[in-house]
């Protein structure tokens, strides 16, 4: 660990390469900290419940994202970005698009390589609740149980062409949106069956090739 590190940070994946590439390590890529990886349910679990090791707290780094505060609007002196009005109508958009899936939809500078990623307050025990106690629960009432907030990237490539996309063509800007999010679901382990998908994977791909 780092001289002044006064956490020991985990990140529980199912393989160091999924760990590696994922957007809740990318958020915490740049700061100068250790990452423990965490490859087995079980380990996450013994973790969330040591607390503390050495005079240290063991903290999720889901966990730290969630309790850094963070200026979460977008600036105008970032070309990449989109500018600050653009980026908060994106957000109000994409939070009505949602409906009850998102709590919320907020501006993220911590990602680079993704559009998004989803926070929860206690993702650990989310996910062991999703893989535990999910079954029979409405899809309506998953979402109110764990009331994900979707942060979203305003550089990346995906986010700027909804922003133009969703005058130009509403209902393709709609089935993207709500792919993303679940993207950013399944990233963080919050989606137990992936199938689900499929259906809007294939509308999306036949309006994309509708094009050409």
């Amino acid at each position: 660990m780092t001289a002044g590190q006064r956490d020991i940070f985990y990140l529980s994946a199912p393989s160091r390469e999924l760990a590696e590439t994922s957007p809740y390590f990318e958020a915490v890529r740049t700061k100068d900290i250790e990452v423990l990886y965490c490859y087995e349910p079980y380990d996450e679990l013994v973790l969330m419940q040591l607390r503390q090791f050495d005079k240290k707290n063991v903290t999720s780094v889901e966990k730290q994202m969630v309790d850094e505060k963070e200026d979460n609007t977008a600036t105008s002196d970032d070309v990449d970005s989109l500018p600050k009005t653009d980026a908060d109508s994106l957000c109000k958009w994409m939070k009505t698009t949602l409906g009850n899936k998102a709590k919320d939809v907020k501006i993220t500078r911590r990602l680079s390589n993704h559009p998004c990623v989803v926070t929860v307050a206690e993702m650990g025990a989310a996910r062991h609740f999703v893989r535990t106690a999910f079954q029979g629960i409405p899809e309506d009432q998953r979402y109110s149980i764990l009331q994900p907030t979707l942060e979203i990237n305003p550089s990346h490539p995906l986010i700027k062409k909804i922003c133009t996309m969703r005058t130009s063509d509403a209902n393709l800007a709609t089935l993207v949106t709500e792919q993303l999010f679940d993207n950013a679901m399944v990233a963080a382990g919050l989606i137990e069956d992936p199938r689900v998908m499929v259906k809007r994977l294939n509308e999306v791909l036949t309006l994309a090739l509708e094009k050409h």
